[in-house]
């Protein structure tokens, strides 16, 4: 009798920790989604193949990226050089990447700059 309690007790310790490691891999997966939307983005913006906006917002309805929604905020900066002159078109620019893992919502941001190319 107390083999077959403690094999029960040692068979459901074992699936809590397959649970744990399926959860940890789809955790993996979407972290893994979301760092390559990101760098997309900005590759993207940084070419000048996006259009920067002070403000947008992206959500993804099919594709790998489905249920990811991503916020675009563009605020110029106000910078002095050494002789404190203004500079003129640089600007901060933060990409906030949300989606709903489970029961959890989980946020990513990336923050660069960028001194947009003049056509």
């Amino acid at each position: 009798m107390l083999a077959v309690v403690v094999f029960a007790l040692g068979v459901l310790t074992l699936g809590r920790c397959v649970e744990n490691c399926l959860k940890a891999d789809k955790f993996r997966r979407e972290e893994g989604l979301a760092r390559r939307l990101l760098q997309n983005r900005m590759t993207e913006i940084l070419a000048g193949a996006v259009p920067l906006t002070d403000k947008a917002s992206e959500k993804w309805d099919k594709g790998p990226w489905e249920g990811m929604q991503l916020e675009t905020v563009r605020v110029p900066l106000e910078l002095k050089n050494e002789k404190e002159q203004e500079l003129f078109g640089l600007y901060q620019v933060t990409l906030a990447l949300k989606w709903q893992s489970g029961k959890d919502v989980i946020t990513r941001d990336l923050t660069f700059y960028i001194y947009p190319r003049q056509r």
